[in-house]
């Protein structure tokens, strides 16, 4: 018979001995997730390898928008109210500032695979490192999405200065390159943006391809990008640190092994579910507008290196290293 967990101070993970004698470990932990079915991929088969995996030691409930507001996650996981949940940096760049460095728009990180390496290398870095540990949170994985593009009604933008006056979602630093070219942010969250659209609250939104589908925002639209090459808001699956140290050594490394494959299955996810809406889009006659090449060259000149001077200048006026961190990125070597 499974006991029900004793959530321990600061770290909420639970600690039964069973009545088998086997003085085998069982612990309990709670995930919080959110967003639309390809973007919870990462969290639900991680959740799924480890609960297969574990021979019965570990077990980690999913909880689809019932534990905590999407704003509050980074909060509730720092006390022990769960010990797992998506965190994305954009929607409170203040609390994580370093981390946002990937946020940025435009950086040269052309696939989801080169993205999850960058992620890894900001993840070690010693100062990010003492940012995640301030919030008393550990970097568990990314949920890696595709690079943004952009999905709205009304006029097709057909150069960038149709962006002008352009009401926008736009998280991270997407939006703020885009209102170089006079693109006005609204701040919904992506349950929100299909009623902001339909309403007329905002005219467009910047999201992956598959939230695009997911949230069925092609109901409303007129057309759509494909090459904006944008970059994404970043988000990482952090766990409570406290609970992460009191894990057994074997449960860490099927931690580990999990990263890897609940990798490999949001990729496949990301992929299909934005092939699986295209059909829509053309049976819909949505409006194709292809962002060449020389667009984005133009854009990163005009738009988001002004995002990026800003960043670092505001950081290095904190003491908070800016330049090193985006240096980082820009010296992958993707």
């Amino acid at each position: 018979m499974k006991h029900q967990p004793i959530k321990a101070l600061g770290a909420a993970a639970a600690l039964t001995i069973l009545a088998s004698g086997a003085q085998a470990q069982e612990i309990s932990w709670d995930l919080a997730l959110y967003g639309s079915p390809a973007f919870r991929v990462a969290g639900e088969s991680f959740a799924e390898y480890v609960n297969e995996n574990s021979g019965g030691k570990m077990e980690i409930t999913v909880h689809n928008g019932t534990l905590s507001p999407t704003r509050e996650v980074l909060d509730n996981v720092s006390i022990g109210a769960f010990e797992l949940g998506y965190v994305i940096s954009s929607y409170h760049p203040g609390k994580n500032p370093l981390l946002s460095v990937l946020d940025l728009p435009f950086l040269p990180i052309p696939t989801m695979e080169d993205r999850l390496a960058v992620a890894d290398l900001v993840y070690d870095n010693p100062h990010v490192k003492k940012e995640f540990a301030k919030w008393g949170v550990v970097p568990v994985m990314t949920v890696v999405q595709p690079n943004y593009e952009v999905m709205g009604k009304g006029a097709a933008p057909t150069a960038l200065t149709s962006f002008d006056g352009m009401r926008m979602k736009a998280t991270s630093g997407i939006g703020n390159a885009l209102a170089v070219y006079g693109a006005s942010l609204v701040n919904v969250s992506g349950p929100e943006q299909y009623n902001a659209l339909q309403t007329g609250v905002i005219d467009a939104v910047a999201a992956t391809p598959s939230a695009h589908g997911g949230y069925k925002l092609y109901e409303l639209s007129d057309w759509y990008t494909t090459g904006m090459a944008a970059g994404t808001a970043h988000v990482t699956l952090v766990g409570n640190e406290a609970a992460y140290a009191a894990l057994p050594d074997d449960m860490k490394a099927l931690l580990a092994e999990a990263k890897a494959h609940a990798n490999a299955a949001t990729i496949e996810a990301q992929n299909a579910a934005a092939a699986q809406y295209e059909p829509e889009l053309e049976k819909r006659g949505l409006a194709h507008v292809t962002i060449t090449p020389e667009m984005i060259a133009t854009l990163r000149k005009e738009a988001a290196q002004p995002v990026w001077d800003a960043y670092v200048a505001d950081l290095e006026g904190k003491g908070l290293p800016g330049q090193e961190m985006l240096n980082l990125v820009l010296n992958a070597g993707m």
